[in-house]
């Protein structure tokens, strides 16, 4: 019998069952790393795109924190600009008060020398009783006048007092904004300061996230806490873009007020030159042989032309108010304006609202011939029914037209401010929302007083004084208006208050 020898099994089934259940092991554990790596950088891929979203809403934020700081800085600059010439008001206010008391100690003594002379007539004449009360009586009504006059200066020191206050109110208002804008710059400055951390922030998260497929489970966790940082600092940063927004709200709100007390403040200069104009009328009654001055100021010019508004406001109190009397009162004025100018020697009267037009002729000049003249002039102008806008610009370039024929002096009688005519951009005018009128008024002002400056009237050339008279309506910045045109341009303002 032959003996076979069994081969020896080197893998036997068990070992084969060990070995596919390792391998199947490795596999399972190999899958659920991959799948845990590819949700981790989804995740990244996510945190990134908010990281530059939160980066893009940053810069538009601190675009328009720019934006916002460049106007407040202009208004800033206007406010102080306005606050100044508040401020030389109230010099030409003091000034004025001075004059009024030094004429009330002039009355004073007057008064004295009136019944000094009343006392040694009683003693030297043996006067009849009628003739010792009429004295009497005239000595009475002078020291009446006195007494009213010293009121009236009294008065005036008050509103001048009160002009004052204005003035410190405003330049308060002015630092705090002022302040505002400084700590609205440190703010910006720290949000661009966060911006740069979270841009090198998610450059670190991008390249992390790009080693994260290859890293461990580990690194992934890092990669999220991180990103998860970066997004909590991204919402701190919108918060305080928001809280910034929150400010510059505020912070109009504050020059809203401003403008609202400039607009008082103004209204009150306003007052002051209608009650300046009073008592330097007054003044000029008590003395008959002053016929060189109107409402305390000197009347000049050879070749005048009288700029003369008729717009629909000049026979109003308001927007809604008619007022029957006060274009038949700035006819007078014109008329006593006239009057007053001791060296005219020729004349032309423009009158504007829609557009411009020579009231007497066709634009040659008219020789002054006293009392005939402004009678002529007033009948012309009694004719006229005010209506329409205010175009100011068509009427001075109406006016300028005489400079080459020796045009030296123009004396501008308004209520308003221009609402008609050019100085807005295209783009202005089709703003939506339009423009506010008192916003479109201003711009137009500001056109005006530029060309006068560089083109009707530049200081290079031989200068055409301007004198500008307001009859007061229901715009406060008419009177800073007209002031300052007649400043800039070497004349002088006279307000009449409200008619």
């Amino acid at each position: 019998m032959r003996v076979r020898h069994k081969q020896p099994t080197l893998v036997s089934m068990w070992m084969l069952d060990v070995f596919c259940c390792a391998l199947g092991c490795v596999t399972l554990l190999w899958l659920l790393n991959t799948r845990q790596a590819t949700e981790q950088t989804t995740a990244a891929q996510a945190a990134f795109a908010d990281l530059s979203r939160v980066r893009d809403d940053l810069k538009l934020a601190l675009t328009n924190l720019d934006s916002t700081k460049l106007r407040l800085n202009s208004e800033v600059k206007t406010l102080t600009k306005e606050l100044g010439a508040v401020r030389v008001e109230k010099a030409d206010l003091a000034r004025n008060l001075g004059i009024a008391r030094d004429e009330a100690k002039s009355a004073q003594e007057l008064l004295d020398a009136t019944k000094l002379a009343l006392n040694a007539t009683e003693k030297k004449l043996d006067a009849t009783a009628n003739d010792l009360i009429l004295a009497r009586k005239e000595a009475d009504d002078a020291d009446l006048q006195l007494r009213r006059k010293q009121k009236e200066a009294e008065g005036l020191a008050r509103k001048a007092a009160a002009s004052a206050a204005v003035a410190e109110d405003l330049a308060r208002l002015v630092r705090t904004t002022e302040e505002e804008r400084v700590a609205l710059e440190r703010r910006a400055a720290e949000l661009k300061v966060t911006l740069a951390d979270l841009d090198a922030r998610l450059a670190s998260s991008a390249a992390d996230a790009k080693a994260m497929a290859s890293k461990s489970a580990a690194d992934l966790s890092s990669t999220r806490t991180a990103a998860e940082k970066a997004a909590t600092d991204a919402a701190a940063a919108k918060a305080a873009a928001s809280k910034a927004d929150t400010d510059l709200l505020a912070a109009r709100g504050q020059i809203r007020d401003m403008r609202k007390q400039l607009d008082e403040a103004n209204a009150t200069i306003i007052d002051l030159q209608g009650e300046k104009a009073k008592l330097a009328d007054k003044t000029n009654k008590l003395d008959p042989n002053d016929e060189k001055r109107f409402a305390g100021i000197s009347m000049t010019g050879r070749n005048v032309v009288f700029l003369v508004d008729t717009s629909g406001s000049m026979e109003k109190t308001d927007s809604n108010t008619a007022a029957p009397m006060k274009w038949p009162n700035v006819c007078d004025t014109i008329a006593r304006v006239m009057r007053s100018v001791p060296t005219i020697q020729q004349y032309q009267v423009i009158v504007f609202s829609k557009d411009a037009r020579w009231l007497l002729g066709s634009g040659e000049w008219r020789r002054y011939d006293g009392e005939k003249s402004v009678a002529e002039v007033r009948e012309a102008l009694g004719r006229i029914r005010p209506a329409d806008g205010t175009n100011m610009h068509a009427g001075f370039d109406l006016a300028f037209g005489l400079r080459p024929r020796g045009l030296d002096t123009i004396y501008l009688f308004s209520d308003g401010l221009p609402n008609i005519g050019p100085g807005l951009t295209p783009a202005q005018v089709a703003a939506v929302p339009p423009l506010e009128e008192t916003r479109q008024a201003e711009i137009m002002g500001r056109f005006i007083r530029d060309k006068l400056r560089s083109t009707w009237n530049p200081s290079a050339a031989s200068r055409i004084r301007i004198h500008s008279i307001g009859f007061y309506y229901e715009s406060p910045d008419l009177g800073a208006f007209l002031w300052a045109l007649a400043r800039e341009n070497d004349g002088s303002f006279v307000g009449m208050s409200r008619p």
